[in-house]
């Protein structure tokens, strides 16, 4: 083996599963984030779920990026960068890596009507070979 050879199981296993900290975020046709105080979310594998639409063809669209406190994403209920669709009629949930410094806020905004986001961590990182930012 030469010295840049590593261990496939940590390339695997880069995340555990587990079933950690959910957060909330009531989502309108105005956009919202999951709120400054709460901090940027912790690396991981997150499931973000789309809970209750109040229409049944309005599209919530699940925006990430970079956290800056008092910073906002861009809110736009339309395709674009780092944005997803989310809705009754196609997509409910989706899982996405949250990493330090890129995807560590998490935003939404509705087509029309209101909905709620369930964003939930459901791994942790493995400490083999990881060095926390």
């Amino acid at each position: 083996m030469s010295s840049a050879a590593h261990r496939g199981d940590h390339d695997i296993a880069f995340y555990e599963a587990a079933i950690e900290e959910t957060h909330r975020l009531d989502v309108t046709a105005t956009y919202s984030q999951l709120p400054d105080v709460d901090g940027a979310l912790r690396p991981g594998r997150y499931l973000i779920q789309l809970f209750n639409p109040s229409n049944d063809t309005a599209v919530c669209w699940v925006h990430v990026g970079k956290f800056e406190k008092a910073v906002s994403l861009a809110g736009t209920a339309g395709p674009g960068v780092r944005r997803v669709p989310l809705s009754k009629q196609a997509i409910i949930a989706i899982e996405t890596h949250v990493l330090v410094g890129h995807s560590d806020r998490i935003g939404a905004i509705m087509s029309a009507g209101t909905g709620t986001l369930f964003v939930t961590r459901v791994s942790s990182e493995t400490r083999t070979g990881y060095k926390r930012a």
